[in-house]
């Protein structure tokens, strides 16, 4: 039997544009991907303000629907904070930390001066209530393509899908997000990261689970924290399938455990 695994994803993504992953893990897990609330057309944006608590409680409360004995939950960068914020139950076994984002001092330096004065422009932009026609400006799709590398396909999926106050107001969090994380002792962690990670400092962050985490288990892969085309091929490529037989067997040794 398949291990039933709950997908967080990053940001700013979904189902959809994850779809490679879901795609590789479904080789290994029984996936249940689930799209946060304002990432998807089909899970509307929360009313009133956004925060990393309302999402936290989301996931708890798809989690309350699962009728499993037993999951993993992964989060991918910002899903693993929503992850690790999440009261979570007894019947989760353990957590995939995939590229995780823990806060705003996780992030390399060189890009910090920058994210200071976007979360600031992006601040004004929801003061004024303006983020949505924005939102829809050819100039800021233009925008998205040339900074991402984004296929426009996938630039449209972005702005089509998501909500554009949860884009802003998340965006925002994360770039001026720097609570300590909270751990959950009590259950093992997989770290799967790439040590070479040009948007997080992944060494750091290495760092925090070994200070906090006694069941560790550190996996690095040569992923990129923004795949260009993250197609099942790409994950293929990046992670070998030995490489996610050894979590499966470890995974089954910890639960019979």
């Amino acid at each position: 039997m398949k291990p039933h695994l709950l997908l967080v994803h990053s940001f700013p993504t979904n189902s959809l544009l994850l779809h490679g992953l879901e795609e590789f893990l479904s080789d290994f897990f029984i996936v249940h991907f689930i799209d946060l609330p304002g990432f998807h057309r089909n899970s509307p944006p929360f009313d009133g303000k956004i925060s990393l608590e309302k999402f936290s409680q989301y996931l708890d409360q798809e989690i309350e629907k699962l009728d499993v004995d037993e999951y993993i939950v992964g989060g991918v960068s910002f899903g693993f904070l929503v992850v690790n914020n999440a009261k979570l139950d007894r019947r989760c076994k353990a957590i995939l930390a995939i590229e995780p984002f823990i806060n705003s001092r996780s992030l390399n330096a060189s890009l910090r001066k920058g994210y200071a004065a976007l979360s600031l422009l992006m601040k004004i932009l929801l003061f004024f209530h303006i983020e949505k026609t924005i939102w829809k400006a050819k100039w800021f799709s233009e925008y998205l393509h040339n900074e991402s590398n984004y296929p426009q396909e996938r630039i449209e999926m972005i702005i089509n899908h998501i909500d554009a106050q949860t884009f802003f107001s998340v965006a925002t969090l994360l770039m001026s997000y720097k609570k300590e994380p909270l751990f959950h002792t009590e259950i093992p962690y997989y770290l799967i990261g790439n040590f070479e990670d040009k948007t997080v400092n992944f060494d750091s962050i290495v760092e925090i689970f070994k200070k906090s985490i006694s069941q560790l288990n550190i996996i690095s892969v040569p992923i990129d924290h923004y795949p260009v085309d993250p197609t099942k091929k790409y994950f293929e490529k990046k992670i070998p399938a030995e490489t996610m037989h050894q979590i499966i067997v470890s995974l089954s040794q910890k639960t019979t455990d």
